[in-house]
């Protein structure tokens, strides 16, 4: 049985509720009209040269209202801006700011026309979900990233130091039992690796938030 965004648990769970804009909920539901539209969010860093010293990202909207063999085609990605480089931003959020104003107006609801009805109605879309590989959304949620001591977003998985003691790189091993120095784990079991949560990762932000210097 082939399965899609729209089997997964945060649409489901969505269904029926009132739409949220900020701290306001509104009138209507989330999903209730047939004219509702369903997007993702996706962005990636690339080289555009050969040396690859500079990187450039993409912003991109997908349309989940297509069939599934149609969404990810590259007619119907729709590309809503670029971040030039050189270097990966320091905060992607100024670039993407304008992109959240518009799908704030869309939640909201903008006119526009019926061809077949010959009359206007208020058109709605909703962003449910953003994705990317690492590097992606570690800018996205202000993760420190793939040489983190926690480099998973969706796990949390621990991550330990090569025995160079000149090499800070970290590498997150199944298996810590031929690392010298004591760690929380000795073992992961790759079916059943600790999953983050929702809840964890506001109140990991809120202590972030709260420290007083770049250095805390």
């Amino acid at each position: 049985m082939t399965m899609d965004i729209f089997d997964g648990l945060h649409y489901r769970t969505l269904l029926g509720e009132h739409v949220v804009v900020g701290d306001q909920h509104l009138a209507h539901h989330y999903f209730l009209d047939d004219c509702n539209i369903t997007l993702g969010f996706a962005t990636d860093g690339f080289a555009p040269f050969k040396k690859q010293k500079h990187t450039t990202w993409i912003l991109l909207v997908f349309n989940y209202n297509l069939p599934p063999d149609k969404c990810f085609q590259k007619d119907n990605i729709l590309c809503v801006g670029i971040i030039p480089g050189p270097k990966k931003p320091h905060d992607a959020d100024l670039f993407i700011y304008p992109l959240m104003q518009e799908l704030l107006k869309l939640s909201t609801g903008v006119s526009a026309y019926d061809a077949l009805s010959c009359s206007i109605f208020a058109l709605r879309a909703y962003l449910i979900t953003a994705f990317g590989d690492i590097p992606a959304i570690s800018m996205l949620m202000h993760m420190k990233g793939h040489n983190a001591l926690h480099p998973c977003q969706m796990c949390g998985i621990q991550g330990i130091c090569i025995l160079d003691l000149r090499n800070k790189m970290l590498y997150v091993p199944l298996s810590h039992c031929n690392y010298p120095t004591p760690t929380d784990v000795i073992e992961y079991h790759p079916e059943r690796l600790p999953l983050q949560e929702h809840n964890g990762f506001m109140v990991q932000a809120e202590a972030v938030e709260s420290m007083r210097t770049e250095k805390q």
